[in-house]
């Protein structure tokens, strides 16, 4: 045995590797209403995600310090969602992307959510707008059939009116190709982050809505390709079901076996229960449970049971009557003791 576990310690070793970098990965619900936020490095995503959810994602003012997805998990309209951080993503091809890039590719790609793409409209991030734009058509295939929230950040460094005409015009038509909103925020003061929140979540739940109802207009798809036949009378002669006696034997066979069946099996308290009139009437009484040599030992009183015998089966039926001749003959003996005998001899008293 010791040979063969040499034999496979590389493996094992192989095994606690991939161990650890299950550990190490977030725990994301599919199937939850999820935000994910994507785009360059230090663009202000990670800041966005402290600021939408209760997440404490270290944020610094170099690019790249998001390596890994953070989740993180707020509260709309009394249900909780999901918001994922993704690392920065650059415009470069696909099979150029690292491990740490990858992770974001992969979450934007099969994850069911809302893709809020933030555009760091300063550019103090170090990238052109130009760039930002577009590293959005590059990677726009991830995301789609899904709802799309533009973001400018750093709002608070410049303002939208600031922009030149076309850096708005390019960013306009984003929003109007795609159907995505365009909102403005600054991580840094706090404007726009309700309303992006409010509306990112307003057009997911809109969206999930969209994707129900035409699962469930499938069946009016096919209606017209649906035949249904409905027979008619050839003629006026009566036809009523009929039954072969054998088949009605065979039933009443099999009802009268399910019945003795029922009576053969035993009844829990469940159904005892339902019977007595539900919870909260029935009363199970704590006795039922005890295990005794004699069944009928079970609800004699508690004080009658020692040692698993019932203490009353010991004793003389007769014991009142002898109980009653003990207590005449005690009274005899008092009367006796109490009774002061008389001597003729009055010297030898």
């Amino acid at each position: 045995m010791c040979t063969v576990i040499k034999k496979l310690n590389p493996s094992f070793g192989y095994l606690e590797e991939v161990r650890k970098h299950l550990a190490r990965l977030p725990c994301i619900d599919p199937s939850t209403r999820t935000l994910i936020i994507t785009g360059f490095p230090n663009v202000g995503k990670s800041s966005l995600m402290n600021n939408l959810t209760n997440a404490k994602v270290d944020v610094q003012s170099y690019p790249f310090t998001t390596q890994s997805l953070f989740v993180g998990h707020t509260i709309y309209k009394y249900v909780p969602w999901q918001v994922i951080d993704t690392p920065g993503i650059l415009d470069h091809p696909l099979e150029q992307r690292n491990t740490i890039e990858m992770q974001a590719v992969t979450a934007l790609a099969h994850l069911n959510a809302c893709i809020l793409f933030v555009i760091d409209i300063s550019e103090t991030c170090g990238y052109f707008l130009d760039q930002q734009i577009a590293l959005f058509h590059s990677i726009k295939p991830l995301f789609k059939n899904k709802p799309i929230v533009v973001v400018l950040s750093k709002t608070d460094l410049k303002k939208w009116d600031d922009m030149a005409p076309e850096a708005q015009k390019s960013i306009e038509e984003i929003g109007k190709e795609h159907n995505a909103y365009v909102i403005t925020m600054s991580n840094k003061s706090g404007d726009g982050i309700a309303e992006l929140k409010s509306k990112a979540c307003d057009i997911l739940l809109d969206f999930r809505f969209a994707q129900k109802s035409e699962n469930a207009g499938k069946m009016h798809a096919i209606e017209n390709r649906l035949h249904m036949a409905v027979p008619h009378k050839r003629d006026d002669k009566e036809r009523p079901a009929v039954i072969p006696e054998s088949v009605v034997a065979a039933r009443q066979k099999m009802q009268e076996g399910a019945e003795k069946e029922q009576k053969k099996s035993k009844r829990t308290i469940k159904d005892i229960q339902e019977e007595e009139g539900g919870a909260g009437v029935f009363y199970v009484h704590p006795e039922a449970h005890f295990q005794l040599e004699d069944e009928d030992w079970k609800y004699d009183a508690p004080p009658e049971i020692y040692e698993g015998k019932n203490v009353a089966d010991y004793i003389d039926p007769e014991i009142e009557e002898k109980l009653k001749a003990l207590e005449k003959e005690e009274e005899i003996l008092e009367q006796m003791e109490s009774f002061e005998p008389v001597c003729s001899f009055p010297h030898m008293r």
